[in-house]
């Protein structure tokens, strides 16, 4: 039975369609809205679809998931069995195929669950991990036409999955429980390959997209096109993480906003130093400049990111960033920066324009690594400074 009268709870009724293993689960329109209490499971060659308007809410005190896959859901029943036994490696794990999931206003109605769990420990909810959508070992993926409503950490987070596509997503989040971090729109862990992230709307305390290849099932990121950002006043549009694992083949375009922390980030973020490296990056299109960073972003002493970041210590074999335009009226950080100990093969600044509003000069590039080939071409500054820096360049063309 579904009541959708947002008091009782609609988890079994939900539950019991998608265990029916009909291809379709097409549900209603609620009356006020489904209220569910546990993670849904979803299977193999199923979709679930909602209205686009539906409102699809957690309960109070639920500190769970809202939907997971079968594959994922069978690999947490079988670390509980084996309590603390060797587990068999999670990328030999069966995947699930062909799931979809559209429509609905994802509520993951973080106030009313326990506080953040990455500060706060909540032993008595050992899989509480603040994580709204979490998706591993799926090939055959398509999210689309969602709206991913405050959650605790993350909204989406894919892991092990390929061939996937993710679009037309809407983030509407609140300022957090208790404070508006680590909250990522889509956030792609260790082996994902062939998929597509596009039209993304909507501020995000955290990265809007992140590709880490070094976190969950860690493993290679390749192969992936970020098409269509758009938001104000968010952390990030997209981070990338190579340390062990590598990121290759992956193209970020048509990002728009501002962003208070950087628009676009290279990052290793683990201690010591990577033995991968970044390969195949496209940067193009990106019409973004820094925000106002407020004290509700918890941020306040902390570095001042540049608009387009390579973290120290990255390796980067072939980069190219393209057609650029930054009109700065809020922070002088450099369009372009290469941190100490950055190493890049070969760099291509194609088209990229910056306005400084503010009167403080920045540099387009900073560059205190080693950039081996920089080919740069149709560069703009308006008066400030082309390059800075203590890094070296071997071939400058």
């Amino acid at each position: 039975m579904l009541y959708g009268d947002g008091t009782h709870d609609d988890t079994q009724g939900i539950q019991e369609l998608l265990d029916s293993r009909t291809r379709l689960v097409d549900l209603p329109m609620p009356q006020v809205c489904y209220r569910i209490s546990k993670p849904l499971v979803i299977h193999s060659n199923q979709e679930l679809r909602l209205p686009r308007l539906a409102v699809i809410r957690l309960a109070d005190g639920s500190n769970c998931a809202m939907l997971r896959n079968e594959a994922y859901a069978e690999e947490l029943a079988d670390a509980k069995r084996r309590a603390g036994a060797d587990l068999p490696d999670p990328c030999a794990r069966p995947v699930d195929e062909n799931i979809a999931v559209s429509g609905g206003i994802w509520d993951y109605n973080n106030r009313g669950q326990l506080p953040h769990p990455w500060f706060f420990p909540h032993d008595e909810f050992p899989e509480y991990d603040g994580m709204c959508i979490y998706l591993r070992h799926v090939r055959g993926l398509h999210l689309s036409g969602l709206t991913m409503k405050d959650p605790m950490t993350f909204a989406v987070t894919l892991d092990r999955v390929s061939y996937f596509a993710v679009e037309d997503i809407t983030f509407d989040f609140n300022y957090g429980n208790p404070w508006a971090v680590n909250m990522d729109g889509v956030h792609l862990d260790g082996n994902c390959h062939y998929g597509s992230i596009r039209n993304l709307r909507g501020a995000c305390y955290d990265d809007l997209v992140a590709l880490n290849a070094d976190e969950g099932t860690h493993g290679p990121i390749t192969d992936v096109d970020v098409d269509g950002i758009f938001a104000e006043d968010c952390h990030s549009a997209v981070r990338l993480l190579c340390f062990a694992c590598p990121v290759e083949n992956v193209r970020i375009h048509n990002v728009y906003g501002t962003y208070y922390q950087y628009c676009i980030g290279m990052t290793k973020d683990l201690p010591g130093e990577p033995t991968a490296a970044f390969d195949g990056l496209v940067l193009d299109n990106i019409f973004a400049s820094k925000a106002e960073r407020k004290s509700v972003y918890h941020k306040d002493g902390m570095g001042v990111f540049p608009l387009l970041w390579f973290e120290s210590k990255v390796k980067a074999r072939s980069v190219t960033i393209s057609n650029v335009f930054r009109k700065e009226e809020q922070v002088c950080t450099p369009t372009v920066c290469l941190e100490k100990d950055v190493t890049v093969e070969n760099l291509l600044l194609d088209n990229i324009v910056q306005q400084n509003r503010i009167g403080e000069p920045f540099p387009l590039l900073q560059n205190d690594g080693t950039i081996r080939h920089l080919s740069l071409s149709h560069l703009r500054t308006d008066g400030d400074a082309l390059m800075s820096g203590d890094g070296t360049t071997l071939i400058l063309d």
